[in-house]
């Protein structure tokens, strides 16, 4: 009963510091909140809606034909089935009277998917209630009307055969959300995808087997049984369980949930950094109490518990107003997540969530308060190896909940161990150079000399702001300068790299496609062969074949004497010239691309084995090189030395050079005389990918936007929280008659001083930072926005400044006789 009355009495006297604090900590977790709930709510949903992804319980499937041999192997290894369909789909170049795309056709068979299905805009749907399409019609998603300028029973061209579009679907199970779009789906019967004979020999597809059991069996249970069947299958084939559907669904996901995180992350740190701050001054404040509750008999467990239940209190409350807050405005905000996903999925108050979340801020409160409080009701000074080693159980769980509240692996975890480095050399380099440069002289200047007085003495005051304000700075000058790199990157792209990619074409086509290009005014680029092969031993080591191992070792070979302008060796030599040993007798050289070297731990002098097609083949590493990707040229891994694998069948890769050329017209024409051909418009991929990355950069950019006035908004609290806690001494200054504008001037120089420099370094940390990622990640060219930087440079000391002179003024003319009072 003590301890709640005491706690109770804490709350009553301190209701101005309670709401400051309750507040803080409402904007640290508000965000990182909203993100974890959606992503439970879409998790949840994940896991039901799995199986309409895929279609089927299990499907196996493979970019080659699947024997009779191959079917039955699979067969035996399978629980008992009900139902079982073979599928197939492809790419081709499908035309209207005026416009051609590339676009994935579908055959779509009687009876499935066996779960989920297709509805069209007519509310009819399939399988249940609609036949399939005849052989001369197709059903289409509505971009595809929208590509080619078409309406509901008008003809598309796939191949040299027209279809009757039948059907407009509205809503597919089976589309996965992801960032294509680029691909619009036509569905057709088994007869009408034989009618366009397209599928030949050589040609790219995708051959399905999907399987439908007559016992019910959980997603988990048909991802050990995905496992199970993949390990002793042919390496050829790849197994899918509605695990699978949803791992991709969650792999595009993650692409944005990871940005978020960390920027919710850096709002929950800056929220973390104010309530430390403000517990820590509120302790201070409260020394005595502690002393008189102490010497009257009231035992240190009990003092401790007291505080550490009054922290506990203030998080809480906190934390009931964020999740009254999320639960009141999650159906409002739901739908334009749903928008913008592109993927629709149920809100549901998930009460584990609340509950999970309240034992983690419990945890934070015992992490974060026994630090603070031990010292001061034990009344000991401690050592600083004692007082760090106070916090490692805080900074411990900290990293552990930023490395869960990211999806990828490892992300958070890194990233707060970064930015808690950062915090910790600001402090110990602060406090190192705030103590040698201890200011107790005097200048001409009175306000300068109050001001550096006041900096110097008020260490932790000073040390905080600048942190807070430096870490807004430097996160909000890194992202719009990554973001804009990569998006002037791939806009130069567009303007200045090929039109259009050729794919699929065979050797003996190239002389024609370039007679037919040429005729339009352009020129056929950047000839590449592809050669599909499969590594069989590094070094003498065989490689697995089995699994996620037969996948890595399956691969794409190419050749070719001279490296492109995009690339450069970083290791080793040239290729020596032409391959010359007609039995093989000699490795061939090969040449490997930096990152795919490292993350297959190959090296320069290292010998790899390939299968071609049955052939074993040698080859020695004689370079490793970097490749420029966003150049958007045809480009591979790997590189055999010409004249080696020449004979091999192959396809051929190409590019048309950019031109004054009606494109629409060279489309049509290429898909006229050569049907089977894959023309893609890679100006139109660009933009698409440009528009994604320029809304995931606008989104991380609001989101940081965020993080900025919480950090701004935090030091605001400090400020008006430490010109409170210097009333005393502006009285005293009155007093000895130092007049209002001197002390006024002090305190707006004492913190625009402290913003100024935290923005300058803030800038130039954060626009280093965006050097390493574009240069590393991106091998961008960096894009430096000065203009941006200024901006932040003026903007966020002149807002510290206006709030210090808006809250000074309040204080310094009340009476002497108030400020005697408090």
């Amino acid at each position: 009963m003590l301890i709640l009355e005491l706690v109770s009495k804490a709350l009553k006297r301190s209701k101005s510091f309670s709401l400051i604090f309750i507040l803080n900590f409402c904007l640290a977790i508000a965000s990182l909140s909203y993100l974890q709930f959606f992503k439970t709510s879409i998790d949840s949903s994940l896991d039901e809606k799995a199986k309409n992804l895929l279609g089927a319980d299990l499907v196996v499937s493979s970019r080659f034909p699947i024997s009779d041999k191959q079917k039955e192997q699979i067969k035996n290894k399978l629980p008992q089935i009900k139902s079982y369909d073979e599928g197939i789909s492809t790419v081709s170049m499908v035309a209207s009277k005026n416009r051609a795309r590339l676009m994935e056709l579908v055959q779509i068979n009687k009876g499935f998917p066996y779960y989920g299905g297709l509805t069209f805009n007519d509310n009819s749907t399939y399988p249940k209630g609609e036949n399939l399409p005849k052989k001369n019609e197709v059903w289409v998603y509505q971009e595809v009307l929208d590509l080619l300028e078409l309406k509901a029973n008008d003809t598309v061209k796939i191949g040299s055969k027209n279809y009757t579009i039948a059907k407009v679907i509205k809503e597919d199970s089976l589309k996965n959300i992801s960032f294509s779009g680029f691909m619009p789906k036509l569905y057709l019967s088994s007869e009408g995808l034989k009618r366009s004979e397209l599928l030949k020999f050589g040609s790219t597809a995708r051959y399905k087997l999907n399987y439908l059991f007559e016992q019910k069996l959980s997603n988990d249970k048909l991802e050990n049984l995905e496992e199970e069947i993949e390990s002793q299958i042919d390496r050829t084939l790849r197994i899918l369980s509605p695990n699978d559907g949803r791992d991709r669904l969650i792999a595009v996901l993650n692409f944005l949930t990871n940005f978020l995180s960390l920027v919710s992350l850096i709002s929950f740190f800056l929220g973390l950094v104010g309530l430390i701050y403000l517990y820590s001054g509120f302790l201070r404040k409260h020394q005595e109490d502690i002393t008189i509750l102490s010497d009257i008999g009231v035992s240190k467990n009990n003092l401790i518990l007291t505080y550490l239940l009054h922290l506990f209190v203030l998080i809480s409350i906190a934390t009931v107003l964020v999740f009254t807050l999320i639960s009141l405005s999650s159906q409002f905000i739901g739908p334009f997540i749903q928008k913008y996903i592109d993927f629709s999925f149920d809100f549901s108050l998930d009460y584990m969530f609340f509950v999970k979340s309240a034992v983690v801020l419990f945890v934070l409160s015992l992490s974060i308060g026994l630090p603070l409080i031990l010292p001061l009701v034990q009344r000991q000074k401690r050592k600083l190896s004692r007082i760090i080693l106070s916090f490692i159980p805080f900074v411990s769980f900290l990293l552990l909940l930023s490395h869960f509240v990211t999806p990828s692996k490892n992300i958070g975890f890194f990233f707060a161990l970064g930015v808690l480095v950062i915090i910790a050399l600001l402090f110990a380099i602060g406090s190192f150079l705030l103590k040698r440069f201890d200011f107790s002289g005097h200048l001409d200047n009175l306000a300068l000399s109050l001001a550096l007085k006041n900096i110097t003495r008020q260490k932790r005051t000073s040390l905080t702001l600048f942190t807070a304000i430096l870490l807004c700075t430097a996160f909000f000058s890194l992202i719009p300068q990554v973001g804009s790199s990569l998006s002037n990157v791939l806009s130069k792209s567009v303007e200045e790299r090929p039109r259009f990619f050729v794919v699929d074409a065979k050797e003996e086509q190239l002389e024609d496609i370039n007679k037919q290009v040429e005729k339009m005014g352009a020129k056929l680029e950047n000839i590449a062969p592809m050669i599909r092969a499969r590594i069989i031993k590094i070094n003498a080591k065989e490689q697995s074949q089995k699994g996620e191992n037969a996948r890595n070792s399956a691969i794409n070979l190419s050749y070719r004497n001279k490296l492109k302008p995009s690339e450069q060796i970083v290791e080793g030599r040239e290729f020596s010239g032409k391959y010359n040993s007609s039995d093989f007798s000699k490795p061939i050289e090969l040449s490997v691309e930096q990152r795919y070297a490292n993350r297959r731990d190959i090296s320069l002098g290292d010998t790899i084995v390939f299968d071609v097609l049955g052939l074993e083949l040698s080859a020695k590493v004689v370079n490793i090189r970097t490749v420029k990707w966003t150049e958007f040229t045809p480009n591979f891994f790997l590189l055999l030395q010409d004249a080696a694998i020449n004979d091999a069948p192959k396809t051929m890769l190409a590019t048309i050079s950019t031109g004054k050329y009606d494109a629409t017209k060279m489309l049509l024409n290429l898909t006229d005389k050569f049907p089977s051909l894959t023309v893609i418009d890679v100006k139109n991929l660009f933009e698409s990918f440009s528009t994604v990355v320029k809304d995931v950069t606008s989104i991380t950019e609001k989101m940081s936007l965020y993080s900025v006035a919480i950090g701004l908004l935090m030091s605001f609290i400090i400020i008006q929280y430490q010109m409170n806690l210097q009333k005393n001494n502006i009285l005293r200054l009155k007093m000895i008659g130092v007049k209002n504008k001197t002390i006024k001037n002090s305190f707006l120089l004492e913190f625009g001083l402290i913003s100024i420099f935290a923005s300058i370094l803030g800038i130039v940390l954060g626009s280093i930072g965006s050097y390493i990622i574009s240069d590393l990640l991106f091998q961008s060219i960096w894009d430096f926005r000065a203009d941006i930087l200024v901006l932040y440079f003026l903007l966020i000391p002149i807002i510290t400044i206006l709030v210090v002179s808006f809250f000074t003024s309040r204080i310094i003319h009340q009476k002497e006789n108030v400020l005697f009072g408090e």
